[in-house]
């Protein structure tokens, strides 16, 4: 296994990475004369790489190990990035954006695991993944903007190599850690909300799709706001940029107090509300008056959707009796929805303008909502009846 610290890092660099590309997207759109489908696809490739080496990932973390996975990862992130740097044209950057993604899996495969050895503990794991999430995020949006106003958006996937270099090098130093007695297949749970031992094809079904919707409505985030402002308030890289940094601010201010609201009246429970929490936030996005307002909606649409992440990622950790499987399956959900959300929002962005994905998504996650809600006795219901 990689060491805590290491780990921690290594999430912190990852998601510097996913997130510095955002606030360029206008500037690259315009810059290689795209249209808001290939503006899309440009995530889109990026989480394709990673959704198609989930699987490969996970054997081959079981068969190298940890360390050994993370420096295969940081490699092909460093090359993909390269490519991507100095690419001319819409195929090749695809191409380089999707090896990024490879990279990127092995990384996260490699440290996903390491923490969840490190870190046994009912929710230790997730909060200690968002929080390091959340800081990188903050680097990538805040670097991001800026190297795209100052020298060019090719300037943001020459960091990323560096990144990949600095992942690289700490897998490659770092001495091997070893798991703790409690791994996550053993992981002591609270009584009212004890493992299955088995389930449902309803009760997987409904986490499963829940986790798609949130991570598909990241694609807000990623695409659908850069491009809005751009379009309806001429809103440059740098502003942008911080917009998007203050969201993640809220995002990473409120994983922490939502963590114990979930521990506390369970996920099945919290999922809805934050659902819907997080389709009036994309829907208000239209109101707005001014760039700078912004932030308002944004705000509560990050405070939805960190609810709706925990909470929903937490129903399917348990539905699949919080091991690889269920490690594996909560992945599988999420890239979907990271490569389908950007592609989607770019062709209605296409067909409908700027602001239809707002309209799209907020309506089908409050539809999610209800039906979380409608549902969720059956939800709390398999886990009453189960022994501690």
């Amino acid at each position: 296994m990689l060491p805590y610290p290491v780990t921690l890092g290594a999430f912190v660099l990852i998601f510097w990475c996913v997130d510095i590309t955002s606030p360029a997207l206008p500037d690259l759109q315009r810059s290689l004369a795209l249209s808001g489908t290939s503006t899309g696809l440009i995530a889109s490739a990026f989480f394709s790489g990673r959704l198609l080496t989930n699987l490969p990932a996970a054997l081959l973390v079981d068969r190298v190990g940890a360390r050994r996975c993370a420096m295969a990862g940081g490699l092909t992130l460093v090359a993909g990035s390269m490519l991507a740097a100095i690419a001319g044209d819409i195929a090749p950057l695809l191409v380089a954006r999707g090896i990024q993604g490879i990279g990127i899996a092995l990384v996260v495969t490699a440290s996903l695991l390491s923490l969840l050895r490190a870190r046994p503990g009912e929710g230790a794991a997730l909060t200690a993944f968002n929080v390091a999430a959340g800081v990188g995020s903050g680097f990538g949006l805040a670097t991001g903007g800026f190297l795209t106003g100052e020298f060019g958006w090719r300037a943001i996937f020459w960091l990323s190599a560096m990144l990949g270099a600095a992942l690289l090098i700490g897998a490659i130093t770092s001495r091997p850690a070893h798991a703790k007695a409690a791994t996550i297949s053993k992981m002591p749970l609270e009584p009212d909300a004890p493992v299955p031992a088995r389930t449902g094809w309803w009760t997987m079904a409904l986490p499963l799709f829940l986790n798609l919707l949130v991570y598909a409505n990241y694609s807000i985030f990623l695409v659908s706001l850069p491009l809005y402002a751009a379009d309806r308030f001429s809103a440059p890289a740098g502003t942008i940029g911080t917009l998007l940094l203050l969201t993640n601010l809220v995002h990473l201010g409120a994983a922490i107090p939502l963590g114990r609201g979930i521990r506390r009246f369970g996920a099945s429970r919290t999922v809805g509300p934050s659902l819907a929490i997080a389709a009036v936030g994309m829907f208000a996005v239209l109101v707005a008056p001014a760039s700078g307002w912004l932030i308002v909606p944004l705000s509560i649409y990050a405070v939805g959707q960190i609810g709706g992440n925990s909470a929903a990622g937490d129903m399917v950790l348990r539905a699949g009796g919080q091991g690889g499987r269920a490690v594996g399956m909560l992945r599988l959900s999420g890239d979907v929805g990271l490569v389908a959300g950007p592609a989607a929002v770019g062709v209605l962005a296409d067909l409908a303008g700027a602001a239809a994905p707002f309209i799209a998504l907020s309506m089908l996650t409050l539809l999610a909502a209800a039906l979380s809600w409608r549902h969720g006795g059956d939800q709390r219901a398999w886990t009453r009846r189960m022994p501690a």
